[in-house]
């Protein structure tokens, strides 16, 4: 009897660790391959541009809440404005360099999925601003007892760059034959010409004269 007990025991022992086993290796392969990833950005100086906060690859039974948040150089860039997705909030003023994106999903949110946008504004000064992700919470959506989702992550950069000089370019409507300035020799020769003539009909008024007296 006693032998039976110990028997029963082992066997109860060995079921748990196999469930245990088995919930664990679950957990794991829901998990597995999930990705949290920040978008590259870039801007003139002075300009703003947008980037975007994506959950990708989340497996059943999906993605159930999140606070995650975007650290930048604020001598670079300056967070303007967020919008969050899935109902989630924003709040682009969070911290003087930190934008925070917070949200849940009773449903769970499954593959790939956008949780926010953030308007970045340059100064006035090229430079380049990493955008560095903190996740506070990435949990799924298991009902009374959310798991922890250990997803890769993805950091982005924001680029603000001067405005390239633009080149002027002039379209005439036709070739131009000359400079626009008279030549001064053939000037001088029209001249000489034109005293000859009024000389000569000097010449010919006096002759007249003279021949009537």
């Amino acid at each position: 009897m006693k032998r039976l007990r110990i028997g029963m025991v082992a066997a109860a022992a060995l079921a748990v660790a196999l469930i245990g086993g088995l919930l664990i290796a679950g957990t794991a392969a829901a998990q597995g391959g999930a990705t949290l990833s920040v978008s590259d950005g870039s801007a003139e100086t002075g300009a703003q541009g947008t980037v975007v906060l994506d959950a990708s690859s989340i497996g059943d039974p999906g993605l159930g809440a999140w606070t995650v948040d975007i650290a930048y150089d604020d001598s670079v860039i300056t967070a303007v404005d967020c919008s969050a997705e899935q109902g989630g909030v924003c709040n682009e003023a969070f911290a003087a360099d930190m934008v925070r994106i917070t949200g849940a999903s009773a449903g769970g949110l499954e593959g790939d999925t956008t949780l926010g946008g953030v308007t970045f504004e340059c100064g006035s000064a090229e430079g380049s601003s990493p955008l560095t992700l903190t996740v506070n919470v990435f949990a799924d959506a298991t009902i009374g007892d959310p798991q922890d989702i250990d997803a890769t992550i993805v950091n982005g950069t924001f680029d603000c760059a001067d405005v390239a000089p633009t080149a002027t370019v002039v379209v005439t409507d036709g070739p131009v034959t000359g400079t626009g300035v008279a030549d001064s020799g053939s000037s001088f020769g029209w001249l000489i010409a034109l005293l000859a003539v009024v000389g000569g009909a000097a010449a010919v008024v006096g002759f007249s004269a003279q021949r009537n007296r």
